[in-house]
């Protein structure tokens, strides 16, 4: 008996399949993860961009400490904080300790073209192409200043006239005092117990560092200026000139502004006049960067034990000193000899 089997079973219709999307509240979900994600992240990439800012900052400033290692390995003594060149005093422009380092940083040929040793003003409008050269080893890349020192950018002409106006901005300053800087007319010396590492026509040696070339500071930081809404306003000018001082040197402060420090108030105190004489960065939570004369680096806190004292006009940190001791953390770690040697904290 012949079977027959029916196809007709095995065929179906189908209907078409269709995608399912995203709801509007399932979008908004992952919308609001991938922003909280990000939320998340941002901080810690910022916080790792600044950690290398700094750090590239520290490198600057030990590159520069190795310059100031080799140059007294050549000369046997550390560079001037500025040189007369042999001028009588007040004298126009200076050279400093940053244009004397140039061959010792591999700047030989910007070294050779300015001469800064023979004699003549910072300044000579001959050398201004030169002045103006932006050296990296000079600026921490957290600033945010120009390359060259520019008054119009600084809304507030300041203290000016000692600057190389138009000169390569720097960052970096040399130890002048541990306390503020002697005005018009005074000029510190190797013997002033408060003296730093450099001062005008200073040749300090390694033995002069009484408290040690680990415990003494040669270089730190100063920011060319606040952003706005942070600056005070009294003086709106911070960072200084690799190649030195540009106006009348009639007493330290005149070439010390511009190329060293001599805190006359605390580190990154914006609410003040004077801080072009101290130290300051935009580093994220704050403090500088600093070199010691065997060219090791040191981050410096804002909470760093530093006492500034009422001085004989009675103004804190101006000029007149006879009163404003040696008596903190920071000051012993700027002054040379004054018979207090302190570990960076």
């Amino acid at each position: 008996m012949s079977r027959r089997f029916s196809c007709a079973g095995l065929f179906f219709s189908r209907s078409p399949v269709r995608g399912r999307g995203f709801t509007l509240v399932e979008l908004l979900v992952v919308i609001a993860i991938i922003g909280t994600l990000i939320g998340l992240l941002l901080p810690a990439v910022q916080s790792a961009r600044a950690s290398a800012r700094r750090m590239q900052c520290m490198n600057n400033l030990r590159t520069l400490g190795q310059g100031l290692l080799t140059y007294e390995n050549s000369r046997k003594n550390f560079p001037p904080g500025a040189t007369s060149n042999g001028r009588s005093k007040p004298l126009t422009g200076a050279y400093s300790w940053g244009a004397l380092i140039l061959p010792f940083i591999e700047e030989s040929a910007l070294y050779s073209g300015l001469n800064p040793t023979s004699g003549g003003p910072a300044k000579d409008a001959t050398n201004q192409p030169l002045l103006r050269t932006a050296l990296k080893a000079f600026r921490c890349p957290e600033d945010r200043g120009p390359e060259t020192w520019d008054v119009s950018q600084t809304g507030n002409n300041g203290d000016s006239g000692e600057y190389i106006l138009n000169g390569g901005l720097s960052n970096y300053v040399a130890a002048h005092r541990a306390v503020s800087a002697f005005g018009s007319g005074v000029y510190t010396s190797g013997t002033d117990p408060k003296v730093g590492g450099f001062f005008l026509d200073s040749k300090t040696k390694v033995k002069d560092i009484a408290d040690g070339t680990t415990k003494s500071i040669a270089l730190s930081e100063r920011v060319w200026m606040y952003p706005a809404g942070y600056m005070q306003t009294s003086v709106g000018i911070y960072a200084g000139n690799w190649a030195g001082a540009g106006g009348t040197v009639n007493g330290d402060a005149s070439w010390a502004q511009p190329t060293s420090f001599a805190p006359a108030r605390p580190i990154n105190d914006p609410t003040a006049s004077r801080t072009h004489r101290s130290l300051s960065s935009l580093h994220l939570g704050g403090g500088v960067n600093a070199v010691a004369f065997d060219s090791s680096t040191r981050f410096i806190s804002d909470n760093i034990d530093h006492f500034i004292g009422i001085n004989d006009d009675g103004n804190q940190g101006v000029n007149k000193d006879t009163k404003d001791a040696v008596d903190s953390v920071l000051e012993y770690l700027i002054a040379i000899k004054d018979g207090n040697s302190v570990s960076f904290p």
